[in-house]
Parts: structure tokens; C-alpha cells; sequence
């Protein structure tokens, strides 16, 4: 589960086209810092993590329940009834 967190942080923020060098600055932290936070490196405070879902513009239950897999499907069938 804990992986899966900060699995779940980093594919968020690349869906968003956010880079880490943004969500460190907006964090008040480094490049460094920040990346190992998305490495799972650092055992996250909920604090970190109500920021973290501030500046992703999600919240911490999204942050937690989100599954990369059910988002593609989701798209993917979107496009194929557009089509």
C-alpha cells in the first residue's frame, strides 16, 4: 500500500504535465527532496500529504484510491465511442 502512494503521487503529477522541478518549488523543497518522496525514500507526514494534494489540485482519498489502470481504460473507451 505505502508504495502504491507514492507510485500514485508521481503518475498523477505526470498525467497532470506537471514537472518535479514545479511541485518541489511549490512544496517550498528541493529538486532532491522531492524526488525521493515520489521514490517512496521518506515516510510522508499527512501534512506533507495534504500539500502535496493541494498543489496537484486532488485530494489526499484521490491521492490514496487512485489506479492508473482504471483511468486508461476509462479513456480509452471515452475515444473509442467518440470514434
Amino acid at each position: 500500500m505505502k508504495s502504491t502512494v507514492y507510485l500514485n503521487i508521481r503518475k498523477i503529477r505526470e498525467l497532470k504535465n506537471l514537472t518535479r522541478e514545479y511541485v518541489a518549488e511549490e512544496l517550498n523543497m528541493s529538486m532532491s527532496g522531492y524526488g525521493k518522496i515520489e521514490r517512496g525514500e521518506v515516510d510522508l507526514t499527512v501534512n506533507k500529504l495534504i500539500q502535496i494534494g493541494k498543489v496537484l489540485d486532488v485530494s489526499i482519498e484521490f491521492i490514496f484510491k487512485f489506479d492508473v489502470t482504471i483511468f486508461f481504460n476509462d479513456t480509452a473507451q471515452q475515444a473509442h465511442k467518440a470514434s
